[in-house]
């Protein structure tokens, strides 16, 4: 008999992207499988619009609508709904995506048969320009705290003969990404201290730290709708992420050497980019840049030495709607 999968879809106000994607998991060969939809802080009306959508796969589709008022990013999205997953395996798989009809089946059959396996994700293609690969393995990097592809990111690929052995790996994909429950009983959930981006990278790190191995596994292809152009007040957040995240990360998993190393270069780094935002005037961004520095090292050193960060953290949502307002100018 088949195993029950979870997969867990986030919706943000992209109500088309998400219906294209449940269209696709419609086509599945495996058909033991449950969603839950978390619409994370969409707007109101946004939200009665997707429960509407949702009607047209009533017949065909399991799907479980979870509602949060307010905007949990990427671990506390996720969270809510892993807390009820009832899957042996589980799916995190991104709204903008459009999955293989073999998707389900290739990677349980994977974990199936791979007892070592804690963490996998399939050969991912960018949606727009299926020529390109956009994930075929990772490597993480702590001393730079580079997270990056490893190879066949953009890569041109129109026959797809590239990258099509099975691999060890750093990481697997958020984007669509497929472990197994007992992972989860053992490494906790995600991090929510990281809101989002790395919060995956962190999740593959707590895993092989208990003795699961992470792969990449080509026997099945996914399509990522993948964004090149974002607005300004994208762009900054993300920096502003980004600076804060990579030490916190780095503060958690890295040797004492490899983190003495990391500052030295993040810290000459950002000294030089504040002091070029503060020559053209761009205060706001040398700020945000001094900001996320000091939540970064904060939450980090917390982290580390495992004392609560609840208040930090509080602080921090919070701090995000005056952030969104400061990016505007």
């Amino acid at each position: 008999m088949e195993k029950l999968v979870s997969i867990i879809i986030l919706n943000y106000n992209k109500n088309q992207d998400t219906i294209d994607c449940l269209k696709s998991l419609k086509n599945q060969t495996y058909k033991n499988f449950e969603i839950l939809l978390v619409d994370n802080g969409s707007e109101y009306i946004s939200f009665l619009a997707l429960k509407r959508e949702l009607k047209q796969f009533k017949e065909d589709l399991e799907i479980f609508l979870i509602r949060s008022k307010v905007n949990l990013y990427f671990a506390g999205g996720n969270n809510k709904a892993l807390k009820i997953a009832h899957g042996k395996y589980i799916c995190l798989l991104n709204n903008d995506t459009i999955v293989s009809p073999d998707f389900i089946e290739k990677m349980v059959d994977f974990l199936e048969n791979n007892s070592d396996a804690g963490m996998i994700s399939p050969k991912i293609k960018v949606y727009k320009n299926k020529n390109y690969v956009w994930y075929a393995g990772a490597y993480v990097n702590l001393r730079k705290a580079s997270v990056s592809g490893l190879r066949g990111r953009f890569e041109f690929d129109p026959q797809n003969q590239k990258y099509n052995e099975v691999i060890l790996t750093d990481y697997a994909a958020g984007t669509a990404l497929f472990l197994k429950k007992e992972v989860i009983d053992k490494i906790g959930l995600l991090d929510e201290a990281l809101f989002m981006y790395f919060e995956e990278t962190d999740w593959n790190l707590r895993a092989k730290k208990k003795g699961y191995k992470i792969y990449y596994v080509p026997t099945t292809i996914i399509y990522h709708n993948v964004t090149h152009i974002i607005s300004k007040k994208a762009a900054l957040l993300k920096q502003f992420f980004f600076k804060r995240n990579t030490q916190i990360l780095v503060w958690k998993h890295a040797k004492f050497t490899d983190l003495l190393i990391f500052y030295l270069g993040y810290c000459l780094k950002n000294l030089k980019l504040m002091l070029v935002a503060v020559g053209n005037r761009r205060f706001y961004l040398a700020f945000l840049l001094f900001y996320s520095f000091l939540q970064g090292f904060r939450i980090g050193i917390k982290r580390r030495t495992n004392r609560s960060c609840r208040k930090a953290l509080i602080k921090d949502y919070n701090s995000l709607r005056w952030i969104k307002r400061l990016i505007k100018v």
